[in-house]
């Protein structure tokens, strides 16, 4: 029995740009990650360099950008003692006289509490000075501010305007972003083709999640014609940038010879790879492919250990399996009591074929045996598991 395909769209923060830019959803919580600073040598042991001289001689006269570069120093540590408190003050002087790149600078410093306390409303005001400038990063902070009403109101309209903005500028996730507001109309009117062209730009961009959303768009004929050739296309994409969902889905692409040349190595090597990573699905097609012995080397031990894992994870499918691989003992050694078991959880979550299973262990039992198998039962909490 193969464990189905599902669609899940899922958002994560990022930081990019010379300090970072960070990735908000319009449904999700901000969580700001912190930008790796390079090591630097103690105060004592760090000469200022040629470099910082010349700007600082530069920025005192007045040069704007020089007064970035200054700040920029100060921010990494490269030329100069580390200060995130003076790069805020030189940021500070070079976004007043107006140049865009210090004002991103320091609405990010108060976006994130970089020397300086953190401050939502106005990183927000520096932001907007520096997207009606032309910086694609600040429409795109900007954008996550809106979505999720972080020091200025709510606003899905203005939230997907600088997600769009930033995306004809060429930013990928604002692109991706821009085409889950017009799926979801989130401040705009639902328009499944705008979606699909801007999905389409985030994902030849090498945007992961923009792929697999592709992907099953171009699945389910939403946006786009249905075409099962492109979305195999766009999951080998994903699977090879590592995400776990698309790897399965991909394995069960190939292993079907669903839009793709049927490649039973191909879908034993993606199954692995999202097994690995704890896809519930991999585990349980895996298992049965090495149970069955053709396309792959028979290993009863891997498949049940595979069955094991993905059982304690809460899969009801694998309970099914596992449970009548323990029932019928072809494979695995006999075991009523544990069939019994996992054959009751999987029918408790919804698998209609587990039931008549389930009473055939059963029977083998004494009436002591299944009622502390059924406390058993009731007492099961899966196992905690994330997957991207």
């Amino acid at each position: 029995m193969l464990c189905p395909i599902h669609i899940s769209f899922r958002l994560s923060l990022a930081l990019s740009a010379v300090l970072g830019v960070f990735f908000c959803t319009p449904q999700a919580q901000a969580r700001m990650a912190n930008p790796q600073q390079p090591s630097v040598l103690n105060a004592e042991e760090t000469p200022d360099s040629p470099q910082f001289h010349s700007a600082m001689t530069r920025a005192q006269a007045g040069d704007a950008h020089a007064q970035n570069a200054v700040g920029a120093m100060f921010a990494s540590g490269r030329g100069t003692t580390k200060s995130p408190t003076e790069a805020v003050r030189w940021w500070t002087m070079a976004a007043q006289n107006g140049l865009t790149e210090a004002q991103f600078n320091l609405g990010l410093s108060y976006d994130q509490g970089m020397g300086v306390a953190q401050n939502a409303t106005i990183a927000a005001q520096w932001y907007e000075k520096a997207a009606a400038g032309g910086s694609v990063p600040a429409m795109y902070n900007l954008a996550g501010l809106y979505s999720i009403g972080s020091g200025v109101p709510m606003d899905h309209k203005k939230a997907t305007h600088y997600f769009e903005a930033a995306a004809e500028k060429g930013h990928p996730k604002a692109a991706y972003n821009a085409a889950l507001a017009y799926m979801r109309e989130l401040g705009v009117a639902k328009n499944d083709a705008k979606a699909a062209k801007l999905m389409q730009k985030a994902a030849v961009a090498g945007h992961t999640r923009a792929q697999y959303a592709l992907a099953q768009m171009y699945a389910q004929g939403v946006g786009v014609p249905k075409d099962i050739a492109k979305s195999a296309h766009w999951l080998e994409k994903a699977a090879q940038s590592g995400h776990t969902r698309a790897q399965y889905s991909y394995a069960l692409h190939c292993q079907q010879g669903q839009g793709t040349h049927k490649n039973a190595s191909a879908a034993i090597r993606w199954y692995k790879e999202a097994a690995a990573k704890n896809h519930t699905g991999a585990m349980c097609n895996l298992a049965l492919l090495l149970l069955e012995g053709k396309d792959a080397a028979k290993d009863t031990a891997e498949a049940e250990r595979l069955l094991t894992r993905a059982s304690e994870l809460g899969d009801p499918k694998a309970q099914y399996n596992l449970g009548m691989v323990l029932l019928n003992g072809q494979d695995l050694p006999q075991n009523q009591e544990n069939a019994y078991f996992w054959l009751s959880l999987a029918e408790q979550h919804g698998v209609p074929e587990a039931t008549i299973a389930r009473q055939q262990a059963g029977k083998e039992l004494t009436r002591e045996q299944r009622q502390k198998l059924d406390a058993k039962v009731s007492a099961f909490k899966p196992k905690p598991s994330t997957i991207d």
